[in-house]
């Protein structure tokens, strides 16, 4: 496997957990379809220029396709967090529910 592919992995990867992470924090039907379309939103630019990449194989720096990375871990690093505050928020209502 060439470094693209396991870096192409590796980026979706991180970002479909933050999106699995989310999904699981809200139990709302409704809002997880919103969370696949954001998902797919933040996952298609990145998977359609690697494969672009690799069936093309560019002579010079394909700089579509650093920027699709760029974006990818940009909104990543969004998601992740915002599913930690979502999880935190979870388990906080747990937390003063079981007091109560």
């Amino acid at each position: 496997m060439s470094n693209l592919v396991t870096l192409t992995i590796a980026s979706e990867a991180f970002l479909l957990l933050s999106f699995i992470i989310i999904i699981l924090s809200t139990k709302n039907p409704k809002r997880n379809v919103l969370w696949v379309i954001l998902f797919i939103i933040g996952a298609a630019p990145l998977l359609y220029l690697a494969i672009d990449h690799v069936k093309n194989d560019y002579m010079d720096a394909n700089i579509g396709l650093g920027l699709a990375f760029m974006y990818t871990w940009l909104y990543g690093a969004v998601a992740f967090i915002v599913a930690i505050i979502l999880l935190v928020k979870k388990k906080r209502n747990n937390n003063i529910s079981k007091e109560l």
